[in-house]
């Protein structure tokens, strides 16, 4: 980097904002980075991310974002300004009539819920998070607990930094100031839906109005195992097209064992073996005549289909990891490494799904038996997300290519099976855009030339030449 660029960002935004070298970048990389080019900025304002923005604009500095607690090896080797909007984690305001928070970037999960429970309020947590930032997560679409009632996106309006310093205000707020209309959800213009999951070519996210819910008076929470997939995905498809649920999913022994470990990889092994091969977990909150209703629905039909119900350590455990966020890099303890391969499919197409994924991991050398496996029903059972968690030892290089191949592979091997993957990356994305109307990528590119002409805000992020 020129150092009269550094020297001018560290006027715009102070010295402790502003670093450079391999050991400054090196955090948000699974990997210590060699001879990076890359120039840490962490704004603590909007006006200061404006100033960033806007210097890299004019002096034609690439301007990046990070969009997960780890990114791609790729990014270390590019050079300009790395934005962290960690410092940005103001909550201006909770909302409790209208359910909503209104965040900054740097807010986290665990921040928000803090104050939510002085509230008596609670958040959607996502099943497989890469970002501990709530927004970030909510406008990349992440799939949460609570998905089988509610759908994408789950939060209102947004605003993000546009590539030379302006803003982008979607929804009501640009017609009104804030205050007014904030809950209205239409995403307009119809171009705001474009920022989601799209590593930020568009513009970088920075706050938004998130959705809350109310704890209601009672809350409870049933499991079932079941021996094979087919009946367990039955049944949380018939209590989410029920309603008969806050949060609903599925999951194998192995996906089970090791989120309920703790972190404790020697305590895997022993909780598979008390497990079931699949295990549906259901969580009810409402008025507690309607809830007692619910669990006897929900026990009637988990006997028809042959699940077994389960009591004690469990269920204990369960309800206590629902309290929190599940991100995949918190499974990383297991093995060393995970890559989570996922998409969304009918109900019907569930196990052939898994299938498929099995085969994928089985020809690169992988396990089969050694997959994490969870189903989480979207929408009133609208669609099913098949997720798979590859586990394996990045130190190990013949370990982590496998890895590798069988996450490719299964990516792959599943978009040819006509299933949905929202918010691709890297290689994954090129095999999704190749598979849409050319139409479709011209549009992105028409938009990105729109937005940002001298395409210097997170180029060839998203794909290559964009």
């Amino acid at each position: 980097m020129n150092p009269s660029a550094t020297k001018e960002l560290k006027r715009l935004l102070g010295d402790g904002n502003v670093r450079s070298g391999d050991r400054a970048v090196s955090p948000y990389f699974k990997e210590p980075v060699s001879g990076t080019d890359l120039l840490l900025v962490t704004p603590e304002n909007v006006d200061q991310l404006s100033d960033v923005a806007a210097f890299c604009h004019q002096n034609e500095i690439p301007l990046f974002s990070l969009k997960r607690k780890f990114s791609d090896k790729s990014l270390a080797k590019k050079e300009g300004v790395l934005v962290d909007l960690a410092r940005m984690n103001r909550i201006k305001k909770i909302d409790t009539r209208n359910l909503t928070a209104f965040v900054y970037a740097g807010v986290t999960f665990e921040q928000l819920q803090k104050e939510l429970d002085k509230e008596n309020q609670r958040l959607l947590f996502p099943v497989a998070g890469q970002s501990p930032f709530v927004l970030r997560s909510y406008i990349d679409r992440d799939i949460l607990m609570g998905s089988g009632g509610y759908r994408h996106p789950h939060l209102s309006v947004f605003h993000a930094m546009m590539a030379d310093g302006q803003l982008w205000v979607s929804g009501s707020q640009q017609m009104t100031d804030e205050g007014h209309a904030d809950f209205r959800e239409d995403q307009g213009p119809q171009f705001s839906p474009f920022f989601g999951a799209s590593e930020d070519i568009f513009g970088i996210p920075y706050y938004g109005l998130v959705y809350t819910y109310p704890n209601r008076e009672e809350r409870r929470l049933v499991a079932f195992g079941f021996d094979e997939v087919g009946p367990a995905k039955d049944l949380i498809y018939k209590v989410s097209r029920a309603d008969w649920c806050f949060e609903a999913f599925a999951a194998n022994d192995r996906y089970l064992s090791v989120t309920l470990a703790g972190g404790d990889a020697g305590k895997v092994s022993a909780l598979k073996k008390k497990l079931k091969p699949w295990t549906v977990v259901i969580t009810m909150e409402h008025h507690k005549e309607l809830v007692e209703l619910w669990e006897g629905y929900i026990k009637e039909a988990a006997k028809e289909l042959g699940g077994k119900h389960l009591r004690g350590q469990v269920p204990e455990g369960l309800e206590k990891s629902l309290s929190k966020p599940w991100y995949v890099y918190d499974r990383n303890f297991y093995k060393g490494d995970c890559r989570h391969v996922y998409c969304y499919e009918y109900f019907k197409n569930v196990p052939e799904t898994f299938q498929v994924i099995e085969e994928q991991v089985s020809a690169a050398g992988g396990k089969p038996d050694d997959l994490g496996k969870i189903l989480v029903p979207t929408y009133f059972g609208g669609a099913a997300y098949c997720g798979a968690d590859i586990y394996y030892n990045s130190g190990n290089e013949k370990a982590a290519g496998s890895a590798e191949a069988a996450y490719l592979g299964s990516c792959e091997a599943l978009l040819d099976n006509k299933a949905f993957i929202d918010k691709p990356t890297g290689p994954v994305a090129e095999m999704v855009y190749s598979r849409t109307d050319p139409s479709y990528v011209e549009m992105i590119k028409l938009f990105k030339r729109i937005v940002d002409p001298k395409g210097l805000l997170n180029p060839d992020e998203l794909l290559e030449g964009i």
